[in-house]
C-alpha cells in the first residue's frame, strides 16, 4: 500500500492548519504546513534574535514544504499537509501526487479574510520588531494589511480542481461535515 498524503487547502484563513493539525491528532500521523516550515526558516534566519540576518523567500518555504512531504512518503510515512496549491504552480501538486496516494480536504468559511487579519494582529511573530524592521514596515498593523491584500491574492490564484477524491468542509462554525466524516474520507481505501 502507497503511503497516503491528506492535502488541506483553501482560502487563507479558512482553518486549514487548525483543522489538518486536529486531523492529524485523530489519524496518529505527521502535520506538515507550509506555514510552518516557512516559521522555521524565519526562526533559524535570527526572527526572534534583534536582528533578522534574513528573509527568507517563499519559494525557499515551498521548496523545503515539499522535499519534506516527499522525504515522508518515501520512507512510507502518511502525513496530513496544508498548503495552498496555486493555479500557476502545478508543478507542485504534481510531485505530492507522485510521492503517495493522494486525497484532498478543502476548507472554506464565511469570514476568512478578518480570521487572517485578526490573527496576524494577535501574532507575536508578526509584531516582533525584528521580522518588522527585516521586511520594511513599521507595525504590526502595516504588515497586517499587506498579509491579507498578499492572502487575497492566494485566493484568486488557489486551485480548485483536483484529479483527487476531495472532501469540501465548511469551517465557519463547527466542522460541516463533522470530524468523523472527515477522518472516515481521509482513510477510505481506494481503488488504485
Amino acid at each position: 500500500m502507497r503511503p497516503r498524503v491528506v492535502l488541506v487547502t483553501g482560502a487563507p484563513g479558512s482553518g486549514k492548519s487548525t483543522l489538518g493539525s486536529r486531523l492529524a491528532g485523530q489519524l496518529r500521523v505527521p502535520f506538515l504546513a507550509r506555514d510552518d516550515i516557512r516559521g522555521g526558516l524565519f526562526f533559524t534566519a535570527g526572527a526572534w534574535a534583534d536582528e533578522l540576518v534574513r528573509v527568507p523567500s517563499a519559494d525557499e518555504a515551498v521548496e523545503v514544504f515539499l522535499a519534506s512531504v516527499e522525504g515522508l512518503l518515501a520512507r512510507g510515512v502518511s502525513c496530513v499537509v496544508e498548503y495552498v496549491v496555486r493555479a500557476h504552480r502545478p508543478a507542485d501538486l504534481e510531485r505530492i501526487l507522485a510521492a503517495g496516494e493522494c486525497v484532498v480536504i478543502m476548507t472554506r468559511c464565511d469570514d476568512a479574510l478578518s480570521r487572517v487579519a485578526r490573527r496576524n494582529l494577535s501574532d507575536r511573530f508578526a509584531a516582533n520588531p525584528a521580522l518588522l524592521d527585516a521586511i520594511g514596515v513599521s507595525s504590526v498593523e502595516e504588515h497586517t494589511e499587506a498579509v491579507v491584500a498578499r492572502m487575497q491574492q492566494v485566493e484568486r490564484e488557489m486551485l480548485l480542481q483536483f484529479p483527487v477524491p476531495v472532501l469540501h468542509v465548511d469551517t465557519t462554525g463547527e466542522y460541516d461535515p463533522g470530524i468523523d466524516v472527515i477522518v472516515a474520507f481521509a482513510t477510505a481505501v481506494r481503488e488504485q
